[in-house]
């Protein structure tokens, strides 16, 4: 990952909204690469590594502002990830079926898009690279839920 140099300090508020966008992007990036383990090869599983790149993309992305703004960018606990990986094995172990796989990604992705549409409303007046990278953020949690309704 390549980031460009700072050409000035971004605010608290808006490494605050940039920390959030980031775990909240490594979450993502934690339960579908679990998720896409549980499934076999098909186009869910296509779905779901797509998904997978486009957490990625942002959750670098936060990083690197992060970095250029000298702040540290913090991961998720690994306790949170261990948690995250062990409900997401409970809720399949009794039914893997794309139908029910796609329900908890779809259901994760709206908490994700509540959570985002939240921190936007606390911070108005973030930097405008800040809020675009939340709303980026946005759209795909809100893209995952309409791509993924059709295994429902």
């Amino acid at each position: 990952m390549i980031c460009p140099t700072a050409t000035h300090n971004k605010g608290m508020k808006d490494n605050e909204l940039l920390q959030f966008i980031r775990q909240n992007a490594q979450m993502g990036v934690v339960t579908l690469t679990a998720l896409a383990d549980m499934l076999g090869d098909g186009a869910l599983k296509k779905t779901v590594t797509r998904q997978t790149e486009e957490y990625k993309l942002v959750f670098d992305a936060a990083g690197c502002k992060l970095i250029a703004a000298g702040e540290d960018a913090k991961n998720v606990s690994a306790i949170t990830k261990i948690a995250a990986t062990a409900m997401l094995n409970l809720q399949s172990i009794a039914d893997k079926s794309a139908s029910h796989i796609a329900e908890m990604v779809i259901m994760g992705s709206m908490r994700g898009v509540i959570a985002i549409t939240r921190r936007l409303r606390e911070f108005p007046d973030a930097d405008i690279d800040c809020a675009d990278l939340a709303y980026r953020l946005l759209a795909i949690e809100q893209r995952n839920i309409d791509d993924l309704k059709r295994y429902i």
